[in-house]
């Protein structure tokens, strides 16, 4: 009998510690609670956790010291989702080519892209310093040859280094006008779109990257795949 007892305690002590094992290693799905915006009507807010940023109000974007002027709630669609089509899912993702977590991110999401159901917008958000900066002006360049991913694979694939000149090659590597790229990094129309995805991630409260929107629903932080697909699903 004592031995059975023995036996029983150390099954049940087995199982405290597996589910203590659950609690800590965070084995259950990721998961979500999303507020209300209230200066945006319709529009929620959630965060997840595994962001990068700076502290504070402290937006370093387009060389501004200052949070972005907010945009008002008739000007959101336009400028989030401005490349989705009626019946698609609209998706618009934020992101910092120095944040660790917005690669993930966009590596789940690149499988999505060819999906005639869902448009994705791509912002940049360059918050962690004068490279972030460079690079988006890249990034948001590519853009207008419609280059934004291969561009964007190439650059992580070759490294960073903050010159135009090379932003040329890796343009051309990309498949893209190398020379057109350079010329348009100081356009206006690259630091008007800039501008443009500052404002919308202040309006939305991201204070860091990555942010993803889906539709109507912002989520700051790295969502994972199922919790994605849910959100996704629940805006189709």
């Amino acid at each position: 009998m004592a031995g059975l007892k023995r036996r029983d305690a150390l099954f049940l002590g087995g199982l405290v510690a597996l589910a203590a094992g659950w609690q800590v290693f965070g084995v259950g799905r990721q998961q979500i609670e999303f507020t209300r915006i209230s200066s945006l009507p319709g529009w929620r807010f959630a965060s997840v956790g595994g962001s990068s940023g700076l502290s504070g109000d402290d937006f370093l974007t387009i060389g501004l010291d200052d949070t972005p002027d907010p945009l008002q709630p008739e000007q959101m669609d336009a400028v989030v989702h401005d490349v989705a089509q009626p019946g698609q899912v609209p998706v618009a993702v934020f992101s910092d080519f120095f944040c660790p977590y917005c690669r993930g991110l966009i590596g789940r999401l690149r499988g999505r892209t060819a999906s005639p159901e869902i448009a994705v917008t791509w912002h940049e958000l360059p918050l962690l310093g004068p490279a972030s900066v460079i690079a988006a002006k890249g990034a948001v360049a590519a853009g207008l040859q419609d280059g934004y991913a291969e561009f964007y694979a190439t650059l992580l694939s070759e490294g960073f280094k903050p010159s135009k000149t090379w932003f040329g090659r890796i343009a051309d590597a990309a498949g893209l006008d190398g020379a057109q790229l350079m010329a348009d990094m100081e356009a206006k129309v690259v630091t008007s779109k800039l501008d443009q995805s500052a404002r919308a991630a202040s309006t939305l409260g991201f204070s860091g990257t990555p942010g993803i929107v889906i539709g109507k629903d912002a989520v700051l932080g790295a969502l994972d795949r199922d919790l994605m697909e849910d959100v996704i699903l629940g805006n189709a």
